[in-house]
């Protein structure tokens, strides 16, 4: 009887440790826990695990520091904060999040095991977003090992006076800090840090390739997967002396010196957090200068492209981001249409891009409204103005200057959940990142059913094969998907109809775009 009982106690402990699995990373021991994927798969999470030292007090504003070992096992549980941010995409929302926020996540069906990495980088416009707002669920139906982190955001992570002493970029460089803890550390999870494949959607897209044409970021991964994102976009770089305008506006307004740089990032540093990231909200990555420690420099025509297997894509409407709330508040189109010349440049964001924005107003009025009144009745030209100009021209840049393998897919499925209008008679295409709730699972725009069902599963088969192979397969049998090139604009439409190969996407548009001039300051 006594060895029954201890037969019986031991299957309890060993059942116990098989649900908190213990992994011994550089930096210690981390306990997870036991999930399961959408098709009842079990895979092991950790989560919350800190790959970098709290980004507070002196080092606020400073690159990150490797997280400092610590003893025992730290439980990695449950998620850790939000980074301070401010949603400007919520009309109703508030300053959250904590400056202690760098931690990582990492999923895996085997520590033992040696399976392709699939490294996720967040979206949200650099100013809000949380890699725990999705989950791998769908993902980890597959055979691969996911891993998604924090980074700094808004001025927190991207504060920048243009110079030595405050170059910028601490988001993007939070984001390599948690690449080479992955380097280091994914082994022990059961991954094979020589098969990476990088994925992020919107600004994540545009971290993706940031990272691939910084020398800093160079070979940590082997593949890419840029989800409607792209650095040759004004909404993922800010134009030269904008950033050092913005801090100094701050700093002016915080009662801050703005003369002297050292000065100002010292009083910065004695804010409150929340206070600064209310203040004022857009800051993004900017061209750094050419200093160690860089992420990110310019000219753009310098830049060189990892030339690593990429798919890249788009949706077919993109500007519904924006354009949504002009019918779902009523904007008052006259308005728009009589004040276009002074709301275009801002809005569209190439006022400071440009040289000409008056010209690039001309070219754009007459291109996508033949220089009449705007209407409500001319919706799909003004989305997809907003589609170019925040989107798909700097998406198209992207693969055109890509010498590696580039495969190119055209989200235009709309399923029972959109990001779109909520007044369905205005959606006429899959709105911005539409593609993410099919790959990753998000309880707002869930459970996935019927024919949105099936999608999801198609893409999740075609997003981990590359990542497994780096390259791409279409799901139906007789559409081959092609290579993009400059001189063929090969890609695979993505629709109720199915997964049709097709050439010649938006030539004309992209013509348009490549012709005025909208970002003659970065050149």
């Amino acid at each position: 009887m006594r060895s029954v009982f201890l037969l019986s106690l031991l299957l309890v402990f060993t059942a116990s440790a098989e649900d908190q699995p213990i992994v011994e990373t550089c930096s210690g021991k981390v306990r997870g826990f036991t999930s399961t994927s959408r098709s009842g798969r079990n895979y092991f999470a950790f989560t919350g695990i800190p790959f970098a030292k709290a980004p507070v007090g002196e080092l606020r504003f400073q690159p990150p520091q490797e997280v400092e070992p610590w003893f025992g096992i730290k439980n990695a549980t449950e998620d850790g904060p939000f980074c301070v941010q401010y949603n400007m995409f919520e009309l109703d929302a508030e300053v959250v999040g904590e400056e202690d926020c760098l931690h990582l996540s990492v999923f895996t069906h085997d520590v033992n095991g040696s399976a392709p990495v699939m490294v996720h980088i967040h979206g949200g416009g650099f100013f809000s977003g949380d890699k725990s707002i999705t989950g791998p669920q769908y993902l980890m139906d597959e055979d691969v090992v996911v891993m998604d982190m924090n980074y700094r955001l808004g001025i927190l992570g991207f504060l920048s006076l243009e110079d030595t002493i405050m170059p910028g970029n601490q988001g993007l460089k939070d984001q390599n800090m948690a690449l080479r803890w992955m380097i280091k550390n994914i082994a022990r999870f059961g991954g094979n840090p020589n098969r990476v494949t990088l994925v992020g959607e919107s600004a994540g897209g545009g971290s993706v390739l940031h990272h691939m044409i910084s020398a800093m970021s160079k070979g940590f991964f082997q593949g890419a997967v840029v989800e409607s994102g792209s650095i040759y976009s004004m909404v993922n770089l800010l134009p030269p002396e904008v950033a050092k305008r913005r801090a100094k506006k701050l700093a002016n307004l915080l009662s801050c010196p703005h003369e002297d740089t050292k000065k100002t990032v010292l009083c910065l540093q004695q804010k409150n957090a929340k206070d600064l990231v209310g203040h004022l909200k857009y800051f993004r990555p900017v061209l750094e200068p050419n200093i160690p420690g860089a992420l990110v420099t310019g000219p753009i025509r310098s830049w060189e492209p990892n030339k690593i297997p990429m798919m890249i894509g788009t949706t077919s409407a993109e500007g519904l981001q924006r354009t949504k709330y002009f019918v779902d508040y009523d904007m008052d189109f006259k308005w728009y249409s009589n004040n276009f010349e002074k709301v275009a440049p801002l809005s569209l964001r190439y006022l400071d891009s440009t040289s000409n924005p008056e010209m690039v107003t001309r070219a754009i009025k007459h291109f996508y409204f033949n220089n009449r009144e705007i209407t409500k009745a001319d919706w799909i030209n003004l989305t997809n103005a907003y589609t170019d100009a925040y989107f798909t021209a700097g998406i198209f840049d992207a693969a055109n200057k890509h010498t590696g393998d580039t495969y190119f897919y055209y989200f235009d499925y709309v399923g029972e959940y959109t990001k779109g209008t909520e007044d369905r008679n205005y959606t006429f295409g899959a709105a911005h990142v539409d593609e993410i709730i099919y790959l990753w699972y998000n309880k707002k725009y869930a459970p996935l059913k019927g024919k949105d069902l099936e999608l999801s599963m198609k893409l999740i088969k075609i997003w981990t094969d590359f990542a497994k192979y780096g390259k791409v397969m279409s799901p139906e049998k007789d559409e081959s998907w092609n290579k993009w090139t400059q001189e063929a604009h090969n890609y695979l439409h993505i629709s109720k109809n199915g997964f049709k190969a097709k050439k010649g996407l938006h030539d004309d548009r992209y013509k348009f775009w490549s012709s005025i001039n909208y970002r003659d300051k970065f050149e």
